[in-house]
């Protein structure tokens, strides 16, 4: 009778009644593995990898970003979100801009609020940056990510999985952020099966995101590089390590990336400015006096600049903006003897300044041949309503009239 079944249980009880046995059932077939043969590739390139920092974060994979409380992870993985938000280098490598979702589960909103405002005082305000920068503050909330089942052993997700997932889908972001692993991982880290299905679970959404999952933990008190099972280091794609160097007294901080499965490894020094923002040793911040003094001496060159320009203009000279013309606007200058010491990459560079805050104009008449045919160059823009009349008296302020700044009492800087 275990061989084979009745499709209802009268007529089996009847059958059985009757001496009759019921008919063989054919065991299920299991469901075959998804396949590629390789003689399918055969002359094919392979597609090149993706990454969302180069050589650092790759796609499609899940990494481990360690390091001891409070020795700044999640400021620089904060940084790291607002970098490729912007598309702009992360410590000297190259990103790619996308939307990020930093996952907090140990700052709240206003901590996260207070860091990145302290941030953007070295960093800089980006308008309109490529990608967004979401934050999700859960602390205080149930951040498992992950459900095992005592008795069977057996994993599942989290409705706050699956909230996480539905979140980072929706929102089109590719680098997501979990900080930590202490919060969403609720098994034991030395239980090398559920370290694996916990690693495997964020990498299926890596793969759903066509993105990296980045996960920040605690080192043991050891001083060992990761806490736990070796199945940390052999499931995750990529481990960084945060840490710090006595030399000699002097404290020194490094970003190591300890282990990659798809570029080199690397250990660089790192030095945190005033506003807790990171940057490589061999290539310090600028100082904020330094900021401001090359903020000054560019306010001075686009006054040159539009000095000359206008005197220019009067003569019905007409410059051009394309460096390969030979009415290159800074060489004319110079050659007018109106650059009062400016070198040309100085005048370029304020007239760029000039142009991007719309105080000046390329193809605009300046005057007529003796033809009577128009003649077109760089032109002072001129105001077309009380926002632009605004913005032209900000600048005005800024470059002052040349009627009432003695230029001839200015002798610019080299570069």
């Amino acid at each position: 009778m275990s061989e084979g079944y009745w499709q209802q249980l009268d007529e089996g009880e009847e059958a059985f009644l009757r001496g009759e046995l019921p008919p063989k059932r054919e065991p299920p077939k299991p469901e075959l593995l998804s396949l590629i043969d390789a003689a399918d590739l055969d002359g094919l390139d392979p597609p090149p990898r993706e990454w969302l920092v180069d050589g650092f974060l790759a796609t499609k994979t899940v990494a481990l970003f360690t390091g001891k409380g409070g020795a700044g992870k999640s400021r620089l993985a904060l940084q790291l979100g607002e970098m490729v938000r912007r598309g702009h280098p992360f410590l000297g490598m190259k990103t790619q801009p996308c939307t990020v979702l930093i996952y907090s589960c140990e700052d709240d909103g206003d901590e996260l609020h207070r860091r990145r405002a302290q941030m953007q005082r070295s960093l800089g305000i980006h308008i309109q940056p490529p990608g967004r920068l979401l934050f999700a503050p859960r602390v205080g909330a149930s951040n498992a990510l992950m459900a095992l089942d005592a008795r069977t052993g057996i994993s599942s997700m989290t409705p706050a999985f699956a909230t996480l997932r539905a979140t980072a889908i929706e929102t089109g972001a590719r680098l997501v952020i979990i900080d930590t692993v202490a919060q969403t991982f609720p098994g034991s880290e030395n239980d090398r099966a559920q370290v694996t299905a916990y690693v495997n679970l964020l990498a299926g959404l890596a793969l759903e995101l066509n993105g990296c999952v980045l996960l920040l933990a605690h080192p043991p008190k050891n001083e060992a590089e990761y806490s736990g099972s070796t199945g940390w280091d052999g499931t995750v794609r990529a481990r960084i390590l945060l840490h710090e160097k006595d030399d000699d007294g002097l404290t020194r901080r490094y970003l190591k990336l300890a282990k990659s499965n798809y570029s080199p490894k690397f250990e660089h020094e790192i030095i945190v400015d005033d506003y807790g923002v990171s940057h490589l040793a061999e290539h310090p911040p600028t100082s904020m006096a330094e900021k401001i003094g090359a903020y000054q001496d560019l306010a001075r060159y686009k006054t040159i600049f539009l000095s000359a320009l206008d005197i220019l203009t009067r003569q019905g000279r007409a410059v051009s903006h394309s460096s390969r013309a030979p009415n290159f606007a800074p060489k004319v200058i110079i050659r007018a003897d109106l650059g009062l010491g400016c070198s040309v990459k100085q005048l370029a560079a304020a007239m760029e300044a000039l142009f991007k805050s719309g105080i000046i104009v390329a193809g605009a008449v300046v005057g007529k041949g003796s033809d009577r045919k128009a003649i077109y160059g760089i032109a002072r823009a001129v105001p077309k309503g009380p926002a632009d009349q605004d913005t032209a008296e900000a600048e005005r302020d800024e470059v002052a009239d040349s009627k009432v700044v003695d230029l001839n009492s200015f002798r610019p800087p080299p570069l």
